[in-house]
């Protein structure tokens, strides 16, 4: 069976008060409905027991108290038994099915408007707080921590595939991904590349001090730095790693424009036209397909032409390509997390965008939305933030993408797909905010059980069944956003139709380009 996808849904417009208090009625009454249902079903189930128990319990009573085992009178009749019986369990599970339907139905309010986002998203976040707080007091709980769960995947992954497959352990360790992550970040923002310390107080900074020298163990962050302490420690990481990489890949770029030779991109206007060309461009070198011809990290350009004659783009950008002459290769994201701007700046990823937008031709005044996948949205996010004053990127649809730290401005709109347990979206240690140009959807993984109906029960992923996957994998993010979509939540509508909004026109092109890095 494949798996299915469900969603919660944070951020974006919130609902009047008005408008949440008569879905939050609208709900409860559902609720209280299929309350009474359930009492009326249990009534007809007793009913239809006492039936089954009375063609065997009345012969026995006229026996004990004298009389004969059949009633003789010339008026008496036998009751139907067997057809009372039926009527009561077809009326027993009739009112359990309209019961069931009536508490799906205050769900599917509750889910599709989001009405629990506030209580659920702050005990997700207060326990993200008490983990940080037990991992920067007791270091030492981080890496026990990380252990035991990591030996759980291991496990589970054996009992169930009889081989190590990775992915477990993404899954095992998920509760404590994001904690976890920020606590390495605090510990890497007290990197001094040019002390060595003489002392260690825990393992890990014997560990990260033969790596790299720190100093001043009390101080977890630094006033001078800006974003999350992942931003801030990377600013810091990069000072060793970015002469290093120059060194040894080079920093010049060329940015050249390709023409596949299929048509990789179809265009469209909506945010699911968008994954499903997002797919194409970012998968098919993944999985071997070679007809494009576009085997490394090409940047899809979509130009529209709108009712007045101005122009709009949709900007697709793939994921990591794995090619060391590519400025899509991952050390890149080291640049692109930075709390720096310049080091941001300077990342072959952000300046190959930067390049091509200029070579298509994109003017200050045309309406841009970047759409990327994993190191496509961190490059769209980094974007938003850093060239606002020199494009007009009105929204950014990332899938995978851990971009919570990025100081995007609130003219933008963002819609960020994550999954659970995938792991990368976990990788700046910190949730996203929750604020109305800003709309996040965290899917998670269920098992088809074969008797899964409705929206409730999450959207298919196609080719799922069997050996567990990266849930990474675009068609999960996919999946995620139907799931999302179909719920009707305000929300996602909105963010949909201002995606759409913006390249509402005809679409004249699609350009192409590929970049390489040399020395």
């Amino acid at each position: 069976m494949n798996q299915r996808v469900t969603a919660r849904i944070i951020g974006g417009k919130k609902l009047s008060t008005a408008d949440y208090r008569e879905y939050l009625n609208t709900s409860r009454s559902l609720s209280d409905g299929a309350r009474k249902l359930g009492s009326a079903q249990k009534e007809f189930a007793a009913m239809g027991m006492e039936l089954k128990a009375h063609p065997y319990i009345a012969p026995i009573l006229g026996t004990l108290y004298g009389g004969g085992m059949l009633c003789m009178a010339s008026d008496h009749v036998n009751l139907p038994y067997r057809h009372l019986l039926e009527r009561c369990e077809d009326h027993a599970r009739a009112l359990q099915t309209m019961a069931s339907q009536l508490t799906e139905l205050s769900e599917a309010i509750i889910q599709a408007q989001s009405l629990y986002e506030r209580a659920e998203e702050l005990s997700r976040r207060g326990m993200n707080n008490v983990l940080r707080t037990i991992f920067v007091s007791a270091p030492q709980a981080a890496g026990i921590a990380l252990g035991l769960s990591a030996l759980n995947g291991v496990k589970t992954s054996f009992v169930k595939e009889g081989k190590l497959n990775w992915c477990y352990l993404v899954e095992s360790t998920a509760w404590m991904q994001e904690p976890f992550v920020d606590f390495i970040g605090r510990h890497a923002t007290r990197l001094n590349l040019l002390e060595q310390p003489k002392d260690f107080k825990s393992t890990l900074e014997l560990i990260t001090g033969r790596l790299f020298p720190i100093v001043d163990t009390g101080s977890l962050t630094s006033d001078n730095l800006t974003g999350g302490p992942v931003n801030r420690g990377l600013k810091k990481i990069n000072r060793l790693l970015i002469p290093y990489y120059d060194a040894t890949h080079g920093d010049n770029l060329t940015v050249t424009r390709v023409y596949p030779k299929t048509d990789v991109v179809k265009g469209g206007k909506s945010t699911k036209d968008a994954i499903a060309d997002q797919r194409r461009l970012s998968e098919g070198p993944l999985n071997g397909d070679r007809e494009s011809g576009l085997e490394y990290g090409t940047i899809a350009f979509c130009k529209y032409r709108k009712a007045d004659g101005a122009y709009a783009w949709r900007i697709n950008i793939p994921g990591t390509d794995g090619n060391h002459d590519s400025p899509m290769d991952w050390y890149t994201n080291f640049e692109l997390m930075s709390a720096d701007e310049q080091q941001r700046g300077a990342a072959e990823s952000l300046r190959f965008l930067r390049e091509a937008m200029d070579q298509a031709g994109i003017q200050p005044n045309e309406p841009v939305e970047l759409v990327g996948h994993s190191q496509g949205g961190i490059i769209a996010a980094a974007a938003a933030a850093d060239l606002q004053n020199e494009y007009d990127i009105q929204h950014i649809a990332t899938f995978g993408s851990p971009i919570a730290k990025f100081d995007i401005p609130e003219k933008t709109m963002v819609t960020a797909i994550e999954m659970d347990n995938e792991g990368v979206a976990a990788l700046d240690g910190a949730s996203n905010p929750s604020r109305e140009n800003w709309l996040t959807i965290r899917g998670s993984v269920h098992k088809e059980d074969g008797t899964s109906q409705g929206v409730l029960s999450g959207a298919e992923v196609e080719d799922s069944s069997g050996e567990r996957k990266s849930t990474h994998y675009l068609k999960y993010h996919e999946s995620g956003y139907r799931y999302a979509y179909g719920t009707g939540n305000k929300a996602v509508l909105n963010h949909d139709r201002h995606f759409q909004d913006v390249v509402d026109g005809d679409l004249q092109e699609v350009q192409y380009y590929q970049g390489r890095i040399g020395k």
